[in-house]
Formats: C-alpha cells, sequence, structure tokens
C-alpha cells in the first residue's frame, strides 16, 4: 500500500498542476519552534492553507457550495486509488506535509467517527510510517458534510514523539493488552490509548466515546481530533477533547486578531499560520490562551480521568 501511494504521489505532480504549484510551494514554508517546559510547539508559515483555516462550515454555506471531496467535483486532473469497499486516496492539492494524503468516503456522508474507527486503524495498519487523523465535523474539518480522513509522514508532528517520552507521560490504566495514559501541563488535554488488538482497542474506544459524551459536547459525536498510528506490533491512539472550535481572537478585528482554527495538526503541535502577522505573534503566553479556549478544563478533565479508571472496558 505505501509504493501505491508514493507512486501515486510521484503522478499527480506530473499531472496535476495545482498540487504541482501547492507543493512546491510548500518547499519555501517558514518554521520556528516555541518552547515549553519539557515539550514544544512548532509553527509553520503557510498562506495556501488560507481556505481551510478560514472555511465557513455553517449548514446555509454547506448547502450551497459544491463539495471538493466527491469525486464529481474534483478536477479532472485530479485522481486516485481505491481503499476497500469505501474509501479513495488522494494528493490534498493544498499540503501541510511534503505527502499529505485525503481519505474521502465515496459515499456523500457526514464527518461521524462512528462505525468507521475499525477502517481507521486498518489504514494505519496497512500504511506503516504514516500517521492517520480525523478532524471532528466542529474540530477543523473543512468538509464537515462528507467524512474523511488524512494522511501524513510519521514523526512531523511533536505529539507524536511526546507521547513516547517516559517524563511526559501519565499512566491513567495499565492492563496486561493496553494502556491509556495522558500528559499533564500539557495545553490540550490528550487521551493515548496503546493496544496491539484490534477488537479491543475499538471496545476502549467506544468505551471511551460514552464516557466523553457525559462531559463534553456533543453534537452529535463528541467534539475531538484523532491520530493514530502502527508501530512496534501495536496501534497508537491519540485523543484531544474538545470544548470548542475556534478562540475569541478568531473572530476579532484589527490587532487582536488571530486565524486560529485548529484542527488535529494544530492540536498534536504543528501550528499551521497562514497568515505572517500571526506566525509572527505566536508566543508563550498567546498560545496559552489560544488553547485554554478550545480544550477542556481541569475540573472537567479529572472527572473523564476518573471515570476512564473506573468505567472504559
Amino acid at each position: 500500500m505505501t509504493e501505491q501511494l508514493e507512486n501515486l504521489y510521484r503522478t499527480q505532480l506530473q499531472t496535476f498542476e495545482l498540487a504541482q504549484k501547492n507543493y512546491a510551494d510548500l518547499e519555501q514554508a517558514v518554521y520556528r519552534t516555541i518552547r515549553f517546559p519539557g515539550y514544544e510547539l512548532r509553527l509553520q508559515y503557510n498562506p495556501a492553507r488560507i481556505l481551510s483555516t478560514n472555511a465557513r462550515i455553517d449548514t446555509a454555506t454547506l448547502q450551497h457550495r459544491r463539495c471538493f471531496l466527491c469525486t464529481a467535483n474534483m478536477p479532472d486532473a485530479q485522481k486516485g486509488i481505491p481503499y476497500g469497499e469505501h474509501y479513495h486516496i488522494f494528493i490534498n492539492p493544498y499540503p501541510i506535509f511534503t505527502r499529505h494524503f485525503t481519505v474521502p468516503s465515496r459515499e456523500h456522508t457526514p464527518q461521524q467517527i462512528e462505525g468507521r474507527f475499525p477502517d481507521m486503524l486498518n489504514l494505519a495498519f496497512d500504511l506503516p510510517g504514516y500517521t492517520l487523523f480525523y478532524n471532528g465535523g466542529q474540530c477543523g474539518a473543512s468538509a464537515p458534510d462528507h467524512f474523511h480522513f488524512q494522511i501524513a509522514p510519521r514523526g512531523i508532528m511533536p505529539t507524536e514523539t511526546d507521547v513516547e517520552n517516559p517524563d511526559l507521560k501519565q499512566i491513567v490504566r495499565q492492563e496486561d493488552y493496553y494502556s491509556i495514559s495522558t500528559i499533564e501541563n500539557y495545553l490540550r488535554r490528550i487521551i493515548v490509548l496503546k493496544a496491539s488488538d484490534h477488537k479491543l482497542l475499538v471496545s476502549l474506544f467506544d468505551g471511551l466515546n460514552r464516557i466523553l459524551r457525559r462531559h463534553i459536547p456533543s453534537q452529535p459525536e463528541p467534539m475531538y481530533n484523532l491520530l493514530a498510528w502502527f508501530d512496534n506490533c501495536q496501534w497508537t491512539v491519540c485523543i484531544f477533547p474538545r470544548k470548542l472550535l475556534r478562540p475569541r481572537q478568531f473572530f476579532a478585528e484589527g490587532d487582536e486578531k488571530v486565524l486560529f482554527s485548529p484542527g488535529s495538526v494544530d492540536m498534536a503541535g504543528l501550528i499551521i499560520s497562514p497568515r505572517r502577522e500571526d506566525f509572527e505573534k505566536y508566543s508563550v503566553s498567546l498560545l496559552t490562551d489560544l488553547f485554554s479556549q478550545v480544550t477542556i478544563e481541569e475540573e472537567t478533565w479529572q472527572k473523564i480521568a476518573t471515570q476512564i479508571k473506573h468505567e472504559i472496558l
């Protein structure tokens, strides 16, 4: 499967002009790092992502625009490869990563993970060296009306490394065949599931969903972003519970405005900034404020953690 993905990438950069231009522009992206105690966040200045970051996802807008993830509406030059019975894989023409793919459903159906989490695990298993991510319909998805995953090369998002750091990791529950952990003092809340058994991991995720529904907004599913990868004979799944899509600064005017609309990549520590002024403005204090507005509070987290310890299975 990895070889098919690479062939798709090479072919599309030869024949799909929009992708060719934007991947070339990505090579000029500017980065910087902001350090926090024990970890860091990376910033990427990427003007091409303005469409996604600033996307209007209200019902009226979605009803009156052509869905860009429906194959009938894609440019003729955009080609994909089938995955299973329900998906195609396409190169993302507005990339964050040097290899960035989108996995939309063949049918135009809402962005809801229910019934599709096993597919996410299967994709992660079939694509070693890549990370799968999922933006909830109210958590950064620019097409909340069409189900899709995204694929990125492993090891670029800081959280992928942080969850393996024993100095950061806090065990919430440890059993013979799985573990549930978190990272404290991390700007955003994160729940990390690890297991080598597919069915067990699906059961863990279902149990976690039941707990999260009690404590965070669920419209209709709990607000969260997901990452998943397969390595060393086990899956790692990262869940970022949310309470809000965008902070107040997103809607502000003038100097106070910050175009911060975090999805999975931002929650995983790679902040995508389509505006130069925001890229230069970001600081420890500003990022602390922004994340505090979209992630769940300490009191809510403590309730969730307690229930994970006693109710997860």
